[in-house]
């Protein structure tokens, strides 16, 4: 009896053992994936400034910064660049690069957000609880960070902002589309209205 109690209680050690090796796999897998370095931003709307890392996405303490850009968001109180924390979202994702050489507003390049738009108006995130109940983004399109196609006048302290994309100068936002690969890697990208 005393040796079929102790074979017992091996094989309950040896159960629970595998089991909780079993659960622990995901919560493991779960924390490489977190600690995965990646490129990721951060822009304050009020200082209009845009900070690149390169480390765990969201984490300055275990990034790198990489660059600092003087960047104009979207008008404040009218089209501001949309918060994510308003949406119940940590950050947004760039999702899209392209070139915009034709378009005389964001050339010479286009990072897309995931920020919600509307064929109709108000052309962003409805409901949006900003700007008095709802913003009024004006242009019909994508949000996203973008260059000035040469004319430094909309990164000027006299230009109020855009309709909520964030524009960089031209040679900055040349950089950010030579640098970032959103097909090959998640990019996040952090607001603050700070």
């Amino acid at each position: 009896m005393k040796n079929k109690l102790l074979l017992f209680f091996i094989l309950l050690i040896l159960l629970v053992g595998v089991s909780w090796a079993n659960d622990s796999q995901p919560f493991t897998q779960e924390k490489i994936d977190s600690d995965k370095k990646s490129y990721w931003l951060i822009m304050s709307r009020k200082s209009s400034m845009e900070f690149l890392y390169h480390g765990v996405s969201g984490d300055v303490g275990n990034s790198r910064l990489i660059k600092i850009f003087q960047v104009k968001p979207g008008i404040p109180g009218l089209s501001p660049t949309p918060l994510p924390q308003l949406l119940g979202r940590k950050y947004w994702l760039i999702i899209k690069k392209e070139s915009t050489a034709h378009n005389p507003e964001t050339a010479p390049y286009f990072l897309t957000l995931d920020i919600p738009v509307t064929d109709s108006w108000p052309y962003g995130p409805v409901p949006y609880k900003e700007c008095n109940g709802q913003c009024d983004w004006m242009v019909p399109g994508y949000f996203g960070l973008h260059g000035i196609n040469g004319n430094s006048s909309k990164l000027s302290a006299e230009n109020l902002g855009s309709s909520g994309c964030v524009r960089h100068t031209d040679g900055d936002i040349t950089y950010l589309y030579n640098l970032l690969d959103p097909k090959t890697e998640e990019i996040r990208y952090y607001i603050k209205d700070a």
